[in-house]
């Protein structure tokens, strides 16, 4: 009888225990503390990065990762993406082929996985 009662209560317990674990984070109450939101993997290269971002709205990161490096800032490149392909185009001139490196390096870092075709033209200053 005494294991009847545990059994009981401990069936009791998982029923009302139990369906709460399947909600997702996102269902807890306003205000309550939560887990930082799930990191997603990388796009593979030539595949939709996972995210709603549009064109113009990668060319702005890729704009912005290029124009934190004073010298790639002054050389004005140009910035066209498609998110569809996960790739985008950059095109302009600089004066070194680090400087050309370097712009590459940054556009890729802009988003993970992204394919960058590179028309740079590297025109030495005289």
């Amino acid at each position: 009888m005494k294991h009847y009662v545990w059994l009981m209560l401990v069936l009791i317990a998982s029923t009302l225990v139990l369906p709460g674990c399947d909600k997702k984070q996102d269902d807890r109450a306003p205000g309550s503390e939560s887990s930082p939101p799930a990191v997603t993997a990388p796009a593979a290269p030539g595949t939709a990065p996972s995210t709603s971002m549009s064109d113009s709205d990668l060319e702005k990161v890729i704009r912005a990762k290029l124009e934190s490096d004073d010298s790639l800032k002054q050389a004005k490149l140009s910035v066209s993406a498609d998110v569809k392909e996960n790739k985008a185009t950059i095109s302009g001139t600089v004066v070194s082929q680090n400087m050309r490196a370097k712009a590459v390096d940054l556009a890729k870092s802009a988003q993970p996985g992204i394919s960058i075709e590179d028309k740079i033209d590297v025109k030495p200053s005289v």
